[in-house]
């Protein structure tokens, strides 16, 4: 019982002054820098403030040569990354640890979920509507011949560099998707730091973008069950459920959620009460989820959900001045 109760005296006391100074933080000579799995946000917050400086240091060159600023925050993403930054020693390990970067992952998917819920929000679907042909045509006519090209490059990659075992056809669907799908979420910000979004060239690009982007994840999800063996059919599905997800969320879904904006008054008053921002939050974060698990990209619910919006009385604007400097400044810089 001695040897025991010694035992436990020595674990609890170890246990004790682990706690105290882990209380104690850095006065304790903790170290803000080490990832802790079970509390990651003082390494996050490090992270968060070096993206964020980068990226206003480099927009207020790019600025002056009058570039969006999402140019400034992909070259601020290369300096930061193992291309140049990441070679001086330690750097990567001690600021972007492997196992750090699953929560950036979260933060820049929430970011771009949110901003691309403020970007469909701002879309005027009449627009669309009347301009459908010519969005389908560009969106038609920008993805064949990138994927022409990808799947030209394709041959010449496969040659050179893979190994014969690999399935041809396969490889060069590969190709022709990652070329030709598009950068989305680019697309959009560039778009909004040019003012286009309200007017009909802007609108246009936007949709053949959409085109464009769902195409390429039905694209990505053949490919993939093509190589996993599995049957091509799985592609059709996918756009088939997108499609009608779509339309449910555009049509039963819009007129539900306007009944509810003005039966709560936020249509009435212009702005969405506490509760009514709850549930369009939800219904973004709900939209998202059902577009990534059917293998679309989680934004394009985002988007999606912002065009069920009404416009009446500042409602849609209210909503975006509420949510658009928190996007704008802390989210979209680590997307």
């Amino acid at each position: 019982m001695g040897e025991l109760s010694q035992l436990v005296g020595h674990v609890t006391h170890g246990l004790v002054a682990r706690a105290a100074a882990e209380q104690g933080g850095v006065i304790s000579g903790d170290n803000p820098l080490h990832y802790l799995p079970s509390d990651p946000f003082r390494l996050w917050v490090i992270q968060l403030v070096i993206i964020i400086a980068m990226a206003q240091f480099l927009a207020l060159f790019f600025d002056r040569i009058r570039q969006p600023r999402v140019i400034a925050e992909i070259i601020g993403g290369i300096i930061l990354g193992p291309s140049i930054m990441g070679r001086i020693p330690n750097f990567k390990n001690s600021i972007f640890p492997d196992a750090s970067i699953p929560g950036l992952t979260l933060t820049s998917t929430i970011g771009l979920i949110i901003f691309l819920f403020l970007v469909g929000l701002e879309i005027d679907t009449k627009v669309i509507k009347r301009n459908i042909i010519s969005a389908t045509s560009i969106s038609v006519a920008g993805l064949i011949l990138p994927l022409g090209l990808g799947a030209a490059v394709g041959v010449g990659i496969y040659k050179e560099f893979i190994d014969p075992a690999v399935n041809f056809g396969y490889f060069l669907l590969f190709t022709a998707v990652a070329v030709g799908i598009t950068a989305f979420p680019v697309l959009c910000r560039i778009l909004t730091s040019l003012n286009l979004l309200d007017t009909t060239v802007g609108v246009v690009t936007l949709a053949a973008g959409v085109g464009n982007d769902v195409v390429g994840w039905v694209l990505l999800a053949l490919t993939v069950a093509l190589v996993n063996a599995s049957t091509g059919l799985t592609a059709l599905y996918v756009l088939l459920a997108c499609v009608g997800y779509v339309i449910f969320l555009l049509y039963p879904g819009r007129w539900a959620y306007v009944w509810l904006a003005r039966w709560t008054g936020s249509l009435e008053q212009g702005s969405p009460t506490n509760g009514m921002m709850t549930m369009t939050l939800i219904i973004v974060f709900v939209s998202a989820f059902f577009t990534d698990i059917i293998g679309v990209h989680a934004i394009f619910g985002g988007f999606v959900a912002g065009l069920i919006i009404p416009h009446e009385n500042g409602y849609a604007i209210s909503i975006v001045e509420r949510l658009e400097d928190l996007v704008s400044i802390i989210f979209i810089p680590i997307a």
